[in-house]
């Protein structure tokens, strides 16, 4: 019997990362396997690596900023060394300087900025330690007896989480179903409670609250939200918690239980995220549609692999959700072990999920227009550069399978090649995967690539490629492999180059019907 070969090509999987769909239907713009890639509308980018930015002794376990009236925000971080918990500044890179805050035993806050008459203050609390006011010189100690700032009728130190609202700061008290409010315009004096406990029927804690806009910023249309640990969340609109009638509740919900206790919400345009165990949610749409609903969930394409992690890792400090609006993504900081995560990562644009591994980040901060994260001892500078702190990155790709015609025909694969393009040093290599093999496999990097550029006085003017541009290659690799479904397997390694990859060709042999 005669055999036909011809060349098939295959797109770059800007689809994303898929373990939702069953292999066979998956489509041919998803990728079962998809690691330390970022998803662009038209190709497949291998992530930027990180360094170290600012030093110390500790794990670093919160990053926040202090924004002033007037010039730069200042940046520190709280950093846990053995249970002894002390505030640095971080604004510049380095070793960092003498602790501004020492004696601490929780590194873990919340945090809050509000503007009075007096000025601009920030506001720290952890559920652990009396709050931390900051005015942008002088760090106060908060009791219910300090001075000049003091915060009566509530422990201080019992206040779990803060936030402004219309005005207002409020509180929420550790371990049980109630919130404490300030006067309007108040860093300090008598908390008044508001005791949420009769709206709650599962009991629970309080876990969170937050703001909540429909309309991407602060207007009258702003709602008080409040999360409990059994995945209940009271909506409320209104001014004057004290005033019946600037004050209402808008309605119960039942939205499924939160996992971390610090990030797991983020604003979203006029959208409100929040990081539970059924996904990563929309607060509109939860509100909208039964719970079991997951379609609705942002992580709809790997909610299977989500599931997994938030029961095996839900009790794990380290859940954070947050924007980084400059390069149009969204960042899912998985914590699976005290010094070890990973993440999931989803371009706004598209919805285009992908995994990153190699960034051991315990928490995250967008400041400047940058990403910063905490690790062991330092502080580290995300998205920057073309290696992890020196070392390599490895990038795997694993397109959707496919029958290549039709699937009760055996088929041979030969030859494959990878369209990529790279401004420096890389080493690749693809294999082929037959009949929807996930398992690991070792893949060889045959394939050295070190793009050539325009030496100065040599080189022939506007005929050479300069030093750091991209530079598109193909080079044929021998294939091996005998099936119905198959899929070219490709890993890449680099710590010099910014990589892109378009497409993939593979040779492909079609037999007869079995």
């Amino acid at each position: 019997m005669a055999r036909n070969s011809k060349i098939v090509s295959i797109p770059a999987p800007i689809g994303g990362w898929n373990v939702r769909d069953p292999l066979p239907s998956m489509g041919p713009l998803f990728a079962p396997v998809l690691d330390n890639v970022f998803c662009l509308p038209s190709e497949i980018q291998v992530r930027k690596g990180w360094s170290e930015y600012a030093t110390f002794t500790g794990n670093a376990e919160t990053i926040f900023n202090y924004n002033p009236r007037s010039g730069s925000a200042k940046m520190y971080v709280a950093a846990n060394n053995a249970g002894a918990v002390s505030i640095y500044d971080i604004s510049s890179p380095g070793a960092v300087g003498a602790a501004k805050v020492t004696g601490l035993t929780e590194g873990r806050f919340k945090t809050a900025q509000c503007s009075t008459s007096g000025g601009n203050f920030l506001y720290l609390v952890n559920g652990a330690d009396a709050p931390v006011l900051f005015d942008g010189t002088t760090w106060y100690s908060i009791t219910t007896s300090s001075t000049p700032y003091a915060i009566t009728n509530v422990t201080p130190s019992d206040l779990r989480d803060v936030v402004l609202h219309k005005r207002r700061l409020w509180f929420v008290e550790k371990n049980s179903l109630s919130c404490w409010y300030l006067p309007t315009d108040q860093i300090a004096g008598a908390a008044v409670e508001y005791d949420f406990a009769p709206l709650f029927k599962m009991g629970g804690y309080i876990t969170k609250i937050d703001t909540w806009s429909l309309d991407a910023g602060e207007g009258l249309d702003d709602y008080f939200v409040v999360f409990t640990s059994t995945g209940e969340v009271a909506v409320f609109k209104g001014t004057d918690p004290a005033n019946a009638s600037t004050w209402s509740l808008t309605g119960i919900f039942y939205i499924g239980s939160p996992v971390g206790t610090v990030g797991y919400t983020v604003k979203y345009g006029g959208d409100l995220l929040i990081i539970n165990r059924d996904g990563l949610a929309q607060m509109s749409k939860s509100l909208m549609s039964s719970r079991v609903n997951t379609q609705l969930q942002m992580t709809d394409k790997i909610q299977p692999q989500l599931t997994a992690d938030t029961s095996n890792y839900a009790n794990n400090e380290g859940w954070e959700v947050f924007l980084y609006p400059t390069e149009n993504m969204l960042i899912v900081n998985i914590p699976v072990s005290a010094t070890d995560s990973y993440q999931y990562v989803m371009n706004t644009i598209s919805g285009a999920w992908s995994r990153w591994t190699g960034i051991p980040a315990k928490c995250w901060k967008f400041s400047g227009e940058k990403i910063y994260f905490g690790g062991v001892d330092y502080v580290g500078l995300a998205w920057n550069g073309q290696s992890d702190n020196g070392a390599n990155i490895v990038a795997e790709i694993l397109p959707a399978y496919q029958s290549f015609g039709t699937q009760s025909m055996l088929k041979r694969w030969s030859m494959g090649r990878v369209i990529l393009a790279a401004n420096g040093a890389v080493n690749y290599g693809s294999r082929m995967e037959i009949d929807f093999n996930l398992s690991p496999n070792q893949i060889s990097l045959p394939i050295m690539l070190a793009p050539t550029s325009a030496t100065y006085d040599t080189s022939v003017y506007d005929g050479s490629t300069y030093g750091g541009a991209i530079q598109i290659t193909s080079k044929w690799v021998n294939l091996s492999g005998i099936g119905y479904w198959g899929s070219i397997h490709t890993k890449i390694e680099t710590k010099n180059a910014d990589i892109r990859v378009y497409s993939f060709d593979i040779n492909v042999e079609a037999g007869g019907n079995i």
